[in-house]
C-alpha cells in the first residue's frame, strides 16, 4: 500500500513535531479538511495511532515524560507515528 506525497509530508510534520491540524495544513497549504483526511488514511494504514489524551489515560501514554497536556485538564487527541510511518518516510527519502 503506498502512500502519496500529501501523506508522506504529513508523516514527516507529526514526526518533526507539529501538533495541529491548522499548523500542518498552513505549513503544505492545503485545506484542513485535506489534512484531517489524510491523517485518518494514516491511521487505519498503520502509519500513524491516535492517542486520546484524557488525565486518566497519562499513565499508560508513551508521550507522558514530554507531553504538554500531562498537567493540564484537558481532554485532547495526538497522533503519534508509528514504525511503520518511520520506515516509509525513510523509504521514500532514501532513494
Amino acid at each position: 500500500m503506498s502512500l502519496n506525497d500529501l501523506e508522506i509530508e504529513i508523516l514527516r510534520k507529526i514526526a518533526k513535531g507539529s501538533w495541529s491540524f491548522q499548523s500542518i495544513s498552513q505549513e503544505l497549504n492545503v485545506p484542513v479538511s485535506h489534512v484531517k483526511m489524510a491523517v485518518k488514511d494514516l491511521v487505519m494504514k498503520g502509519y500513524l495511532r491516535r492517542i486520546e489524551c484524557a488525565k486518566e489515560n497519562c499513565t499508560k501514554c508513551p508521550l507522558r515524560k514530554t507531553c504538554p497536556f500531562s498537567y493540564v485538564p484537558l481532554n485532547v487527541v495526538t497522533y503519534v507515528i508509528t514504525e511503520k510511518g518511520i520506515r516509509a518516510i525513510e523509504k521514500r527519502f532514501s532513494k
